[in-house]
């Protein structure tokens, strides 16, 4: 399983950081027309966010099975959940306003949700980054910290 979520979470970054910084810039470098490359662009993050959602839908429950508690210090489950969160806003909030204003790219709603779509995905691609780079598997010396740690929901029904 672990080998599965490692896949996942290296398509779900990889697709961001080639999209993001490769292909989009490519895009606009080398067509003519910006609104064809804003389009191109457009079907190509919105791939991105479905990937995103697919890989999530694996990966958010694979790290509930670490049973962290307080699962507030369960930080990798929380930067899955974030760059969800992310993608989505992007994806249903900011990319539909921005179709419908391709074709007025010096429009100011349009550079101004151009400016926010760039923003959701620096942040989002540097989510990836510390995912990637921390793993998805919390270390052995905080799963024995967290399993050596009372259970506060079982203590109080022992209690009662």
């Amino acid at each position: 399983m672990q080998a599965v979520e490692r896949l996942l979470l290296t398509v779900w970054a990889g697709a961001l950081w080639i999209v993001g910084f490769l292909v989009t810039p490519l895009l606009y470098r080398y067509t003519d027309e910006t609104a064809v490359a804003a389009a191109l662009a457009g079907e190509l993050t919105q791939a991105v966010a479905w990937t995103s959602l697919l890989c999530a839908a694996v990966l958010i429950p694979a790290q509930l099975r670490y049973r962290i508690r307080p699962l507030a210090a369960h930080w990798r489950l929380w930067l899955l959940v974030i760059l969800v969160v992310l993608v989505a806003v992007g994806e249903w909030w900011v990319r539909p306003p921005m179709v419908e204003l391709t074709q007025q790219a010096v429009d100011v709603a349009y550079l101004s949700a151009l400016r926010a779509a760039e923003s959701l995905y620096l942040i989002a691609c540097a989510i990836a980054l510390v995912l990637v780079l921390g793993g998805l598997q919390p270390g052995r010396e905080t799963l024995a910290q967290f399993a050596s740690a009372p259970d506060t929901d079982s203590d109080s029904e022992r209690s009662r």
